[in-house]
């Protein structure tokens, strides 16, 4: 059933919502067919198709690049398109996590079971990037930019590259499209990763008193990073409290008789709105520096937390949908960074994001398309 707010769809449209539907629906099976898992997939294969099918609505400007990523992975780019002078723009990450175990059926084969559309990327986010396409076919796009862009779940190195290169069309407002429930998200925290490499000759456990102990060393830094999250529990307000630090895990190539020649401790942070994550990220740096100054750390990431300028500014988009705080990190931190007043809007659950068998409902495909459509139309102006 198509709940009480997507009734004003048809005001849009002349075509019956079931027609409506399958046009995103259409969308969504080509999307989801690309393989877009990030570091293995082909990012730009759908980035070419996204930029034929933003091409067909006859845009004043439309940009590809790619970008070049670190840690061993293919290159990933973007595609935006512009219309007039655009108030506001739409961003959509193309790319997924790797599918892994579980899945009934091919993750890449867009299903439906029920009111259910199950396929890879569905609720996280290509459901979003299905409707937009939808919408332009409900309405004609004016001063508005569409962004479609890579590598947002490990490494978000597109999105700052498409800051650097000024390729946001001059938009002040923003909208992230992540799986929100169809609500409009105003805050969220921010997201610190780093790991920290200890090494020795290793050997047998006898001679531990007189070999370096990796391991061991790893766990007091462990021990100490954890101390630091604990004496920080009541920081914030609610519902952002504490610092959220987790040893997420401690490799190493030892057993109870052998001492290891490496072991690797990987930890994250998610510090609350208004909090900084660069002096975090000097706080752990100094504890390793103290406990264990034979550590060779490496930061993954360092993205700093999102709290909307002013979430109520996008009211003739979303009229009155409930504004809410988010429990995941986006990219919306990155566009505000930059300036631009932005909120995160999509359909689909994060419940139902990273697992096996994903998908979203069609009512919040109907309900994210009619709000896309009036961003779309130029309601920002």
């Amino acid at each position: 059933m198509i709940p009480p707010q997507c009734a004003s769809i048809e005001a849009l449209q002349e075509r019956p919502i079931q027609n409506t539907l399958d046009h995103i629906l259409g969308h969504l099976e080509k999307l989801v067919a690309f393989d877009t898992r990030n570091g293995t997939g082909d990012e730009m294969a759908c980035v070419e198709y996204l930029r034929g099918a933003l091409s067909l609505h006859n845009p004043d400007e439309i940009i590809v690049d790619r970008v070049g990523r670190s840690r061993g992975k293919s290159d990933s780019g973007y595609v935006m398109a512009r219309w007039g002078e655009p108030k506001v723009l739409l961003n959509v990450h193309i790319d997924t996590v790797p599918s892994g175990e579980g899945w009934v059926s091919d993750p890449l084969k867009l299903r439906r079971e029920k009111d259910r559309v199950i396929g890879l990327g569905t609720s996280d986010i290509k459901g979003a990037a299905a409707c937009i396409l939808g919408a332009m076919e409900m309405a004609k796009p004016k001063d508005v930019a569409i962004l479609f862009s890579g590598d947002e779940e490990h490494g978000s190195e597109v999105m700052p590259a498409v800051i650097e290169r000024g390729h946001y069309a001059g938009a002040k407002t923003a909208i992230v499209c992540e799986p929100t429930c169809c609500e409009v998200g105003r805050r969220h925290r921010g997201m610190l990763a780093l790991n920290a490499l200890f090494t020795g000759r290793g050997g047998h456990s006898s001679l531990s008193d007189v070999t370096e102990r990796p391991l061991l060393q790893a766990a007091r830094l462990a021990a100490a990073w954890g101390d630091y999250n604990d004496i920080h529990l009541g920081f914030g307000k609610d519902p952002y409290k504490g610092l959220c630090l987790n040893i997420g895990n401690i490799e190493n190539d030892g057993a109870y008789n052998v001492i290891p020649t490496r072991s690797k401790l990987w930890a994250s942070m998610r510090p609350p709105p208004g909090d900084n994550v660069g002096k975090r990220r000097e706080d752990l740096v100094a504890i390793a520096r103290d406990i264990t100054p034979e550590a060779v750390l490496d930061t993954i990431v360092a993205f700093e937390p999102f709290d909307s300028q002013d979430p109520n500014a996008f009211a003739p988009v979303f009229e009155d949908t409930p504004i809410v705080d988010l429990p995941y990190w986006t990219e919306a931190a990155m566009l505000s960074e930059a300036g631009l007043n932005v909120v995160v809007y999509g359909p689909g659950d994060v419940e139902q994001a990273h697992k096996p068998n994903e998908y979203v409902t069609e009512a919040h495909l109907m309900t994210a398309a009619e709000a896309y459509g009036r961003a779309v139309a130029g309601t920002m102006s």
